[in-house]
């Protein structure tokens, strides 16, 4: 029997070249229209490891019924490239979603930059960050999957897990000689999205079973990533991304500067699990709570780190009073966001 249609194409774009391609995905169908907003995700993995294609499916399902394309982009790696260079690959991945064409709208009449939704997963949600912080017009809104708002506040305003046996340079020395590179080490594999797993109707599709071996040039390696265990052991975060971070200490509101910033800041959506031993849910609380009304966090209770990243919506259910309904409600305001957008 022939398997069923997959209900999204998959395309990639280079959409910078620093010494090497920076390239992004684009999940969407012939018939989305280019009035909707675009969803850019920023994988997870640290700024050390992931890769572009870990994407949770029901972030791909929510997109699809509604319509709204999802890209999905790499970026360089920490220790071979600085804060300013995530920022420039934070902007061209922006840049990209916001002149994101359609087959039936093409670029050039399509001249006004689409909305665009920046969400992220763990660090990733970091660089989504930064898209509000430095780039205009700003995001319609953020998304936070138990995600790092601020590596400035990292330490003193959250406890963070740090190894009982600290991790050495040594450790690590491979890959802090590595020359620079985009994310390529899935370090779990059940973490990687395939259109495949989709029906043509956009549910889970029960006969699919996912390829053996990994997409051509990427790596199930999991070991870079002890680069995170090591850079927050010796809190060197800060110096890699501090020149683009600001923090949230300007959500006080305490100047009308802060207040004015406050008041142009997107809707920040934030899921947190409760039980989560990667980070503190201190954080999330902290940075939704500096935003007022502009932050909006959904806790999961019993939840650790990116408990949701192997979920579709068929497995998250209607009820939105169990730990899967913080997906559920965080779904519910970024849809409440766009309607608000549309009366606006």
């Amino acid at each position: 029997m022939a398997s069923p249609r997959a209900p999204l194409t998959k395309t990639t774009h280079t959409i910078a070249v620093h010494s090497i391609p920076i390239e992004c995905d684009v999940y969407d169908a012939a018939d989305y229209p280019s009035s909707t907003p675009v969803l850019l995700f920023f994988h997870s993995g640290g700024l050390v490891a992931g890769a572009r294609n870990m994407i949770p499916p029901w972030l791909v399902q929510t997109c699809f019924h509604r319509k709204w394309p999802l890209v999905s982009p790499s970026y360089r790696l920490l220790p071979q490239v600085s804060g300013d260079a995530l920022l420039s690959d934070v902007h061209a991945a922006y840049s990209f979603a916001q002149s994101l064409p359609t087959s039936s709208n093409p670029p050039s009449s399509n001249p006004d930059p689409r909305p665009v939704i920046a969400a992220g997963a763990s660090a990733g949600f970091f660089l989504a960050a930064l898209a509000a912080y430095h780039l205009t017009p700003a995001p319609l809104a953020l998304l936070s999957i138990t995600g790092i708002p601020t590596f400035r506040h990292l330490f003193f305003n959250s406890s963070v897990l740090i190894p009982s046996e600290p991790i050495t340079e040594d450790d690590v020395a491979h890959y802090i000689s590595e020359p620079v590179a985009v994310g390529r080490s899935v370090f779990d594999p059940s973490g990687v999205f395939d259109i495949r797993c989709l029906l043509p109707s956009g549910t889970r599709n029960p006969s699919f079973q996912a390829d053996k071996k990994l997409p051509e040039g990427f790596t199930d390696d999991p070991n870079r990533g002890l680069l995170y265990d090591y850079f927050l052991y010796e809190n060197l975060f800060l110096d890699f991304v501090g020149g683009v971070d600001p923090g949230f200490d300007w959500a006080r509101g305490a100047t009308d500067a802060e207040k004015a910033k406050l008041r142009d800041w997107p809707v920040t959506i934030l899921i947190q699990g409760d039980d989560d031993m990667d980070l503190s849910p201190e954080l999330g609380v902290s940075v939704a709570e500096r935003l007022g009304e502009k932050g909006v966090y959904f806790e999961a209770k019993g939840q650790g780190h990116l408990f949701e990243k192997g979920s579709f919506l068929e497995d998250l259910g209607e009820d939105r009073g169990t730990p899967l309904g913080a997906v559920l409600k965080a779904i519910d305001a970024l849809d409440q966001v766009v309607a608000d957008r549309g009366k606006s």
